[in-house]
């Protein structure tokens, strides 16, 4: 009988990948408190999404001292208030943690983003969130002829 060899370690490989999601509707920008809402919410998926750190872009136009919060899902993100000597216009990249309270921070379909301002105004633009995924494609429904 030939003698069979066992590896040492067993490899079992994993896919990951960083994928990005882009808010299109934020491109032009939008500006909170507007005359209906000092909030804005934006529902999303992300494809493959798995828990681990992530990041999340943005950049703000201030007018006056205004104070404002970013949270995706249940974790706050940033909440600062302006202060004299602030810039008027500033970029944001924040660390998404893998998990909030015992659960994914970001998870593959319904992920909540809210944007928050008072006190003066925020002009919020250009939002992105760079995230690790399992999937190495995604799938695109196209229209049949």
């Amino acid at each position: 009988m030939p003698s069979v060899e066992i590896p040492e370690h067993l490899t079992i490989e994993l896919t990951q990948v960083a994928r990005y999601r882009a808010f299109e509707e934020t491109a032009r920008g939008f500006t909170l408190p507007d005359s209906q809402s000092t909030d804005r919410h934006f529902f999303f998926s992300l494809p493959g999404a798995v828990a681990l750190p992530a990041m999340i872009y943005y950049r703000t136009r201030r007018f006056g001292k205004p104070a404002f919060s970013v949270r995706v899902n249940d974790f706050t993100v940033t909440q600062y208030t302006f202060v004299d000597g602030d810039e008027a216009e500033r970029t944001w990249h924040e660390i998404i943690p893998a998990n909030t309270n015992g659960e994914p921070t970001l998870r593959p379909d319904n992920n909540e983003l809210v944007f928050f301002a008072r006190d003066g105004s925020v002009v919020f633009g250009d939002v992105v969130i760079v995230y690790t995924s399992n999937q190495t494609t995604i799938p695109v429904i196209t229209a049949q002829p």
